[in-house]
Parts: C-alpha cells; structure tokens; sequence
C-alpha cells in the first residue's frame, strides 16, 4: 500500500474546518450547489472497474481523470468530508481519485481513533 504524500495531508487539512459538520448536511450543501462539476455527469464515472489497479502510468492517468471530473468545484471540500464521515469505502470524491481515496480514508480513520482515544 502507498504511504500518504504531501497531498494526501494537505486534503485532510482542508476539510478539517468540517469535521463537526453532519455529514448529510454536508451531501445536502452538494446537491444544491447549482455550479457543482458533477451534476450532470453518470455518477458511474465516479467509479473506476472492478479489475482496475492504479500502478504507475494508470494512476496518473486516473488522478487526471477525476481532476478533469472535478476540476474547481467549489464543494468538493464538502464532498469529500461527507464521504469520509458516511463511511463511503469506494469511488472518487472531492476530486480524489479512488486510489487516493483509500489513503486519506484510511489517516482519516486513525485520526478518528485517536480523537477517540485521547477524550
């Protein structure tokens, strides 16, 4: 498994301001938001095959896939807080394709456990 990148930690910075939001408050905030990259878009594309594996080449190729899905969304902020808080384990939120996904899920959960552990 790839280990977390500057990226990954900055995602998890920029969503911090939601973490005591509701998350389907925050799903609501999307679907409203009129000017939102993926209202119109087959949210299958959110989803990469089943048999696809991100190596090399191929997850550069899908980060610039959702990037172009996603591009300046201004709820993708919102988006992907919510998907980490429902506990959404597959697809591209936010614009952050699945592979990194998994990566910021996964930080988000030990720091979820550690929030815990520390009150």
């Amino acid at each position: 498994m790839r280990g977390p990148t500057g990226f990954h930690l900055q995602r998890l910075a920029d969503i911090d301001g939601c973490r005591d939001d509701d998350p389907w408050t925050l799903q609501t905030i999307v679907e409203n938001e009129p000017s939102r990259r993926c209202r119109n878009v087959d949210p299958e594309r959110f989803f990469p095959p089943d048999s696809a594996r991100f190596l090399g080449r191929d997850l550069l190729i899908e980060r610039e896939r959702v990037a172009n899905l996603c591009g300046d969304c201004p709820v993708r902020t919102q988006c992907l807080a919510g998907a980490l808080m429902r506990g959404e384990a597959y697809g591209s939120w936010g614009g952050v394709s699945q592979p990194d996904y998994q990566i910021i899920r996964r930080l988000w959960r030990e720091d979820q456990d550690s929030r815990r552990e520390a009150a």
